[in-house]
């Protein structure tokens, strides 16, 4: 983040006077629930409102709501009418009630803006706040001055002599003056009186408030001109500021520059990304400029290249930084106690870009610089090492800067390869030869942390994972700055959240758009699926902490090193950008790879779920590509460049389906993976036409099997349309189409037209493959049983009794084709008479069947139902057969 010149300069020269608004105040901590010590203006006022009611004054309490709930809420008019409403002795009390807090109650470490307030290099801190946050803070709490609004002796002495002590003007009043405390608008025009009024109450402190501003700069801290928690309005700031020189300066969250500079108020704006460790670490940036009191004014380090240096070129972000805590305790542990290597005590974060790896590293050097007393040193891996090295020297004063420039890289080198307890980093390393005449030599004892895409050699890898959902959802909502409106609107985000993964960067990119355009979370949500680019521009992430690439597209590129290592994973790569989202099973990579056994990949998924490129369904060998690198290699890899490659896919694809689609059983397995073969389908449609129809077809078989029949004929006739524009007609596949079609009208009780379809497709199955093949077979069951529809069971048997026989010497008697069709027969059987017939075949299939044969069950059950009909009391002997003359007999 840019500081204005002019800023440093007034920073460094003692002019700059803080102005405390309440931001400073809402930063502070409940030390037992966390929750904000202090209201908010529109918290404070709602309970005003809500004192009013128990003090049984309904109206005034209707009206202090009403005035909170307008589009542009009036805070001081509320405030006016709450305290009229109340009476002065009760208002007083209620105020003392809400913001005369004690120190006890407070977490101490939330007093860290106040505190680096203080180190702006300024004794007066001027705040329009009432607590006493900025006295808890004070570096001399027992030897600091406070003055009220005006204090008039003590501000003409500041005045000519300047202030010599800690001093806290409180401009507005203080608490422990509650009566006094200008929070209503006639208090506001005591002390800031319009054009022809009298400046009848508080001359001296609106004319030392207008001396300051002409002879010093006022820093404005902890305003905004739309934050609920401030409701103070800049436009009386603007009044004070009229005819005066300045420079003034207000640090101002990134989103609310376009409307405060649309004020035209007379002050500098120096932007931070947010409230919380953003304000604070800028803060603590400029106080950082001020010299130190003790400090000479000749440098008074000399020149020595054991000098330490703590060298990091990027600010961290400290409590925004969400899920990365256990991250942190590992890279500390693998550094501190973990197991060394060749090149010493490393550690990695890898993975792919948008991860986070260089914050990280940045928070690391941060949050340990103190365990480093010979520095820390960073080094971008990917930029000139040497040219990074003198710049470090120069600043370290490792070597006179009048030194050439050989000597300085001399020193700078010798002290990178020779130093012990010292942090260096590496960050954005590709080509671990890059760094190799930097590392440290074999009786140098620093730690190293590296970031990377691609996995390093030698180095200790440290997971960093994809945040989950609820991280997510907190790292959006921090971001954004603002929470949704309602149920619907939560839901969208929650789906915003989900839709990018967990990754860190994308969660950011859509904050900053979420915070930086008045668009809500649904029709950001619709904007996410219709245009990613568009939803998530670089632009609006301009104060990006690290600085590094914001732009998507161009993270998310994968570097080629990875897949020279691995050339398999860029054809899992490439073959899951264009699937369908969900998880595909090891078996169907297996297939569309063409891949024999599934250890061929295993070193390819291995580095994919490693780099986070991937993800692995927990307990399951079923993996799928982070959904925003899909989209991204998606204008890598476009399909209407590999025409072969595609027409390959879906050729196997309907391989692979096409082996599982008859069996009810197989279903879940087919369903399990239709996800892919939709999205096959869609392609092959443009891409590779010749399979259109048959991964059409086969989009059937699911709602067939469910009993969804009208869905399944949609598909068949769907896929009739595709196989009547082929060029080439795949008779094979004209078959299928017709046996199915035959089937759906059977379903459906249309005879007549079933047996017209399946005779077709017996037909052609004839003539392509002849008597002895499983698919004439099939369609000769399939005739047969439509044969039985129509109340022709001897044609049946005749049909299914040959499509057994085939059957019986293609596949065999397990087989679950075979087994099935024997079934069939048997019930032909049955509907001719001859039940016996029918019973014996069912005990020869089920002396032959394991009992965990999937169609075992059902010859079970038919036997039984034999069994039970009567017709079999005589026992299991072939019944005698009599002539017509002997049954009467018999009978007589």
């Amino acid at each position: 983040m840019a500081i204005p010149r002019t800023l440093e300069e007034r920073l460094r020269s003692g002019k700059i006077v803080p102005f405390v608004g309440a931001g400073v105040s809402m930063a502070v901590r409940n030390k037992e629930t966390d929750a904000p010590l202090f209201p908010s203006w529109k918290q404070l006022l709602e309970r005003a409102a809500q004192r009013l009611e128990e003090e049984e004054k309904g109206a005034d309490a209707q009206l202090v709501r009403s005035l909170l709930a307008i589009a542009k809420p009036d805070y001081l008019e509320a405030a006016r009418r709450a305290r009229d409403g109340l009476g002065s002795a009760v208002w007083v009390e209620f105020l003392k009630e809400q913001l005369d807090r004690l120190w006890e109650h407070v977490n101490d470490e939330s007093l860290n803006l106040a505190r680096a307030v203080w180190k702006l290099g300024s004794q007066l801190v001027i705040t329009t706040n009432y607590d006493r946050v900025l006295h808890w803070a004070c570096p001399q709490p027992n030897n600091y001055r406070s003055w009220d609004i005006e204090a008039p002796a003590e501000q003409v002495r500041a005045l000519r002599t300047g202030v010599q002590h800690p001093t806290i003007w409180y401009l507005h009043g203080r608490i422990d003056n509650a009566a006094n405390l200008i929070l209503t608008p006639d208090g506001y025009r005591h002390l800031y009186p319009e054009a022809g009024e009298a400046e009848n109450r508080y001359r001296a402190a609106l004319a030392t408030l207008r001396t300051l501003l002409a002879s010093h700069s006022l820093l404005f801290i902890g305003f905004s001109l739309d934050d609920a928690y401030f409701g103070l309005q800049l436009h009386d700031v603007h009044e004070i500021f009229h005819g005066v020189p300045g420079p003034h300066y207000a640090l101002v969250r990134a989103a609310d520059q376009e409307r405060i500079r649309a004020l035209n108020v007379p002050v500098e704006l120096v932007p931070f990304t947010d409230f919380g460790a953003p304000l604070l670490e800028l803060v603590r940036t400029l106080g950082d400029l001020v010299p130190h009191p003790s400090a000479p004014a000749s440098p008074a380090v000399p020149y020595d290249p054991r000098n330490p240096v703590f060298f990091v070129p990027y600010r961290p972000k400290r409590d925004q930084v969400i899920g990365r805590e256990e991250a942190l305790r590992r890279v500390r542990d693998q550094l501190t106690r973990g197991r060394r290597t060749a090149i010493g005590q490393v550690a990695a974060f890898q993975g792919l870009g948008g991860l986070g790896k260089t914050q990280l590293a940045v928070e690391y050097a941060y949050s340990y610089r103190d365990e480093y007393p010979q520095g820390v040193i960073w080094l971008n891996a990917d930029q000139d090492l040497d040219a990074q090295l003198i710049k470090i020297s120069d600043e370290a004063r490792w070597i006179a800067p009048g030194s050439e420039h050989k000597d300085k890289l001399a020193v700078a080198q010798q002290r990178l390869r020779t130093s012990s307890n010292c942090l260096i980093i590496f960050d954005n390393l590709e080509d671990p030869q890059a760094i190799a005449d930097y590392l440290p030599e074999p009786q140098a004892e620093p730690h190293i942390l590296v970031t990377s895409r691609t996995e390093q050699p030698g180095f200790i890898p440290i997971p960093l994972d994809l945040l989950g959902d609820d991280l997510a959802m907190q790292l959006l909502l921090q971001e954004v700055g603002r929470e949704p409106s309602s149920e619907t609107e939560w839901q969208a985000a929650r789906e915003i959240a989900s839709t990018l993964g967990g990754l860190p960067l994308a969660l950011e990119l859509a904050g900053a758009y979420l915070c930086r355009r008045t668009v809500d979370w649904q029709h950001y949500y619709d904007l996410l699926h219709y245009n990613l680019r568009v939803a998530l521009p670089s632009r609006f992430l301009e104060a990006s902490f690290t600085q590094h690439e914001a732009d998507l597209y161009s993270t998310l590129k994968i570097h080629e090193r990875v897949f020279g290592e691995e050339p398999k994973l860029r054809e899992i790569l490439d073959l899951l950008t264009w699937s369908g989202p969900a998880p595909m099973s090891q078996s169907l990579l297996c297939a569309l790879l063409d891949v024999a056994y599934p250890t061929e990949l295993t070193n390819a998924l291995s580095l994919g779920l490693t780099l986070r490129l991937l993800q692995q369904t927990p307990g399951d060998e079923r993996y799928a590509i982070h959904r925003l690198v899909r989209e991204v290699r998606r204008e890598d890899v476009p399909l209407r460049e590999r025409q072969n490659w595609a027409q390959d896919i879906c050729r196997r694809i309907g391989d692979w389906f096409q082996e599982r689609r008859q069996n009810f059983t197989d279903l879940p397995y087919f369903e399990a993976e239709i996800d892919h073969l939709r999205a096959w389908q869609e392609y092959a449609v443009d891409h590779a036409p010749q399979y259109a129809s048959r991964l059409t077809w086969l989009l059937g078989y699911p709602p067939f099997h469910r009993g969804r029949i009208h869905e399944a004929q949609e598909w068949v006739e769907k896929a009739l349309v595709f196989f009547e524009q082929m060029e080439d007609k795949d008779r094979e596949l004209e078959a299928h189409l017709s046996n199915d079609l035959g089937s759906i009208h059977s379903a459906l009780g249309k005879y007549q037209q079933a047996l017209r379809d399946q005779e077709k497709a017996l037909t052609i199955r004839q003539e392509l493959f002849g008597e002895r093949h499983p698919d004439t077979a099939t369609s000769l069951n399939n005739v047969g049983g439509t044969y039985g529809d129509l109340g022709n069971h001897q044609r049946a048997l005749e049909y299914k009794e040959k499509a057994l026989v085939i059957l019986r010497e293609l596949l065999g008697d397990l087989h679950p084709t075979t087994v099935l069709c024997a079934d069939n027969v048997a019930r032909s059987l049955g509907n001719t008479g001859r039940r016996y017939d029918a019973f014996q075949l069912l005990e020869e299939f089920l002396h032959k069947l394991p009992t965990d044969h999937r169609h075992y069950p059902q010859l079970s059950r038919h036997r039984q139902q034999l069994l039970s009909s009567g017709l079999l009391r005589r026992g299991f002997r072939q019944p005698p057969r009599h002539s017509q003359s002997q049954r009467r007999k018999k009978k007589k």
